[in-house]
């Protein structure tokens, strides 16, 4: 059997707090909605080139006894090409759910899905979930390790016949000249 608990929403307030208070929230729920500019998530800004705002819902309600934050993304931030360095956009779209459980034993449970441990979250009494902290992330774990365009044709000029062939000496040419003569 599901229980869910009706969610309640956030103040009209248009910007995503930070952290949101588990003891306030867990119980009755919480929702969001809203855009987010991604230089509001600094450490996402600092590997991407700009973009356009993301929509992003946050819901945050008990399942069976669990705790579970889930978020839906859409939008897209754009990313330097590792081969020729223009910029291009990657889709961040996606939903995200995250258990967040008291301790080890109710990682059963949660059959698989991911999950983090409340008390990891930071040794704070009042227990602050850092809602656009864990966003970040995720969307940060979104992005490609070596961002490419699909059909990058990275123009390669032709430097071959600009350099003169040298010859190279071989360092070892004046051990083998010595070892002649101590023979």
């Amino acid at each position: 059997m599901t229980t869910m608990t009706h969610t309640h929403k956030h103040p009209d307030n248009q910007t995503l707090p930070n952290n949101i208070l588990l003891e306030k929230w867990a119980d009755i729920g919480f929702h969001w909605q809203g855009e987010i500019a991604i230089d509001e998530l600094p450490r996402l800004n600092e590997q991407t080139v700009g973009g356009g705002p993301l929509q992003v819902v946050f819901d945050l309600a008990k399942q069976d006894g669990i705790l579970w934050l889930d978020y839906q993304v859409s939008g897209s931030a754009n990313v330097g090409c590792q081969r020729c360095l223009d910029p291009f956009a990657i889709d961040l779209s996606g939903e995200y759910r995250l258990a967040l459980l008291n301790d080890d034993s109710e990682i059963g449970l949660v059959d698989g899905a991911e999950y983090v441990l409340i008390d990891e979250l930071g040794e704070s009494a009042r227990r602050l979930l850092p809602v656009k902290d864990l966003l970040e992330d995720e969307l940060i774990l979104a992005l490609p390790l070596s961002p490419r365009h699909a059909d990058c044709e990275m123009l390669v000029e032709s430097v071959g016949d600009e350099i003169e062939e040298e010859t190279q000496e071989n360092p070892f040419a004046a051990l083998a000249a010595l070892k002649g003569k101590l023979s």
